[in-house]
């Protein structure tokens, strides 16, 4: 099982005794993630175990997010001479975690093909909005000065969301019997 799914099923957890026989307990997980969350910080990756609750159903850690996501982008926006005041620093991490977070296309459903009409069947066309994707269009949601930026916040996210479960699994390893 991996850490992330021990995790998610730790944070709903209503047995947290501890027990310094085992090493996996929800527990163990809840510590580790928190070791595992300062080390990271200290690092320079804030979003790693953020974006780890946030996937693990804590909608709260949206608003960190949001904001470490809004300032990353006004810092590379300054770097890069791309003009980008701090509301639409937010306004673009917000868009990009949107899309990180759920990007499937409501039309189709995420299938890139359009339900036959009066049945569950797909048919042969493909779904006008996301054009046989699957997912919302990224590029369309910011005027093209913008988009490379969003794409790098993006690939922010997916890199720093690999983050977490190492981390963690690193807070537990003096522990394991490897």
């Amino acid at each position: 099982m991996k850490i992330a799914d021990r995790y998610a099923s730790a944070i709903r957890s209503s047995c947290l005794t501890v027990d310094e026989r085992t090493t996996f307990s929800d527990t163990d997980v809840l510590g580790a993630m928190g070791l595992a969350s300062r080390t990271l910080d200290q690092e320079g990756h804030p979003l790693a175990v953020a974006l780890e609750r946030l996937f693990a159903g804590d909608n709260g850690a949206s608003m960190i997010i949001v904001q470490v996501l809004s300032d990353m982008a006004w810092r590379r926006a300054r770097t890069t001479k791309v003009r980008l005041n701090r509301m639409g620093a937010s306004d673009m991490a917000k868009a990009c975690l949107a899309w990180h977070r759920d990007g499937v296309c409501k039309a189709c459903g995420g299938h890139g093909t359009l339900v036959i009409p009066g049945s569950t069947t797909l048919g042969p066309h493909d779904c006008k909005p996301c054009r046989g994707d699957g997912k919302v269009p990224f590029e369309r949601q910011f005027n093209l000065e913008q988009r490379e930026l969003a794409g790098w916040l993006v690939a922010q996210m997916e890199r720093e969301q690999s983050r977490a479960g190492p981390a963690a699994m690193k807070a537990l390893a003096p522990r394991l019997d490897l």
